[in-house]
């Protein structure tokens, strides 16, 4: 079928007033019920079918708000094949097409002409909370989240300058989801003198302002862990993930820069004395930004182009630490317009730590899962520790939820708003005890639409993607088979953090 005339093309590229409609028709309702899957998509028409959504249909309110999704929370296609390439199961084939040159600017197929033109559907709830009010106009911001930050800040630059233009003469508030806070971060820092006066409040929400060991869990063993993220592997190369400098811009912040290895810091945490030879870092016992050091089995070139990018990574992070730490660049009053919101109660890849053998050489890489209460190393939303999620200088609050649900919690974005319009802040914990006491955990843990977002298959402890059991070859074959007749409308859904 032409894109043209692809009911579930047209339906994602609509903005959310455009996909509310769109799901009236039978044929786009269909199809993207076939996309989604049926507990999912029951959610997203549950959502849409509101009242307060549709009495607010007709009201233009003013784009005074953009939304910035996290990574691999924006659509990608090709302009010239046609398709969704992240993340459509009909087009999985084309998923290592996906790779960039060794400079991260661009596709290494110049003939794909990739680009970013919509936000997953995981954030409809909290788009559709924007629209049943009437004193918030959104607009998404979708990017290119393989290539690095200074690819796309000119972009959500440009979108803020045009919304401000376009609505009066009125701030634009920016609220952003995981990696979509570094954006945020990035593109002030760069543009500040021009931005600061037209931006109104910021909240990040479960952002790795520091990084995520997930990232670099993806990195040491690619996409380990869950039945789909290996079904995923059959078809994203090691080659083509470590093309993307934007995803690995996401790795745990250098010494120095992370939280706990400051020379300010009196931290906690300390590495065990037995392995006091390696390199200190709450997240690993090696070096994170010595390509050798990862252990890969890298032919030289391979090598050369992962130190350099590891090289920019580290940069970029030192360089957007010292702008937040010096009261000259970052003011004490742009810092006041500032939330930060951070997931706790869930295990997460805390750390990969490399087993030695004698004479220090590496035999395996464990990886560090369990909480510890009151620990900010050792606690998080499932995907980002607490010490990565936390900004000095700004406002914190805490909720019990999971990284993939956080924008979808009724209690977190109530009190987005209220944050944004300056109001006192009533449903999330001001510490992190308080967002796991009884009394706050069970208002404030469950996402709106489980099933849209992935969260619906968090168990326990772990929340996980799918299932943590190991697959074997006959297993990941089936379920590979059956990603490919449509029974696993999930796959459409994967994320990596």
């Amino acid at each position: 079928m032409p894109e043209k005339d692809d009911p579930v093309i047209t339906f994602l590229k609509a903005d959310t007033h455009g996909r509310v409609n769109l799901l009236g028709d039978k044929e786009t309702a269909s199809a993207v019920r076939h996309y989604l899957g049926g507990s999912a998509f029951a959610e997203l028409e549950n959502m849409a079918g509101r009242t307060d959504v549709q009495d607010h249909l007709a009201v233009k309110s003013p784009p005074n708000l953009v939304f910035v999704p996290g990574v691999m929370g924006s659509l990608l296609r090709s302009e010239t094949k046609g398709g969704v390439w992240w993340i459509d199961a009909r087009t999985r084939g084309h998923l290592d097409d996906l790779q960039l040159k060794p400079d991260g600017a661009e596709d290494l197929d110049a003939n794909n002409q990739i680009d970013a033109f919509a936000v997953d559907t995981c954030y409809e709830p909290f788009a559709t909370a924007v629209l049943a009010r009437d004193d918030f106009g959104h607009r998404h911001f979708a990017y290119d989240w393989r290539k690095s930050f200074s690819r796309n800040t000119v972009a959500l630059r440009n979108l803020i300058v045009h919304m401000h233009a376009t609505n009066g003469g009125q701030p634009v508030h920016i609220v952003a989801h995981s990696m979509g806070g570094l954006m945020a971060r990035a593109a002030l820092k760069e543009f500040g003198d021009e931005l600061w006066p037209i931006v109104g409040r910021i909240v990040f929400i479960g952002t790795p302002h520091y990084g995520s060991p997930a990232i670099a869990g993806y990195l040491k063993n690619h996409l380990w862990g869950w039945d789909l993220m290996a079904v995923l592997g059959l078809y994203l190369s090691r080659a083509t993930f470590r093309s993307f400098w934007g995803v690995l811009s996401l790795l745990p912040a250098p010494a120095g820069v992370y939280p706990g290895t400051r020379s300010n810091d009196n931290p906690k945490w300390q590495p065990p004395a037995s392995r006091d030879f390696f390199y200190a870092h709450p997240c690993a016992n090696f070096d994170l930004y010595d390509a050798s050091d990862w252990d890969l089995g890298l032919a030289s070139g391979d090598m050369a182009r992962l130190q350099s990018i590891l090289d920019a990574v580290a940069a970029f992070h030192r360089e957007l630490h010292a702008w937040h730490a010096d009261p000259r660049e970052l003011p004490q009053e742009y810092c006041d317009r500032m939330l930060t919101i951070a997931g706790v109660g869930y295990k997460c890849l805390f750390r990969l730590e490399y087993q030695s053998k004698a004479g220090g050489l590496w035999e395996s890489v464990d990886k560090v899962t369990g909480r510890i209460t009151g620990d900010p190393h050792r606690d998080g939303d499932g995907r980002v520790p607490v010490a990565s999620a936390t900004l000095g200088r700004i406002a914190l609050r805490y909720v019990k939820g999971v990284h993939a649900g956080l924008t979808n919690i009724p209690a977190v974005y109530g009190d987005v708003f209220r944050w944004l319009k300056g109001e006192p802040l009533s449903s999330l914990a001001e510490t992190a005890d308080d967002a796991l006491s009884s009394h706050l955990s069970a208002i404030t843990a469950a996402s709106e639409a489980p099933h849209l977002d992935g969260t619906a298959k968090a168990e326990g402890d772990d929340p996980g993607y799918w299932r943590t059991s190991e697959v074997t070859a006959s297993s990941l074959g089936a379920l590979d088979q059956a990603v490919e007749r449509g029974a696993v409308p999930e796959f459409n859904q994967l994320k990596l953090l």
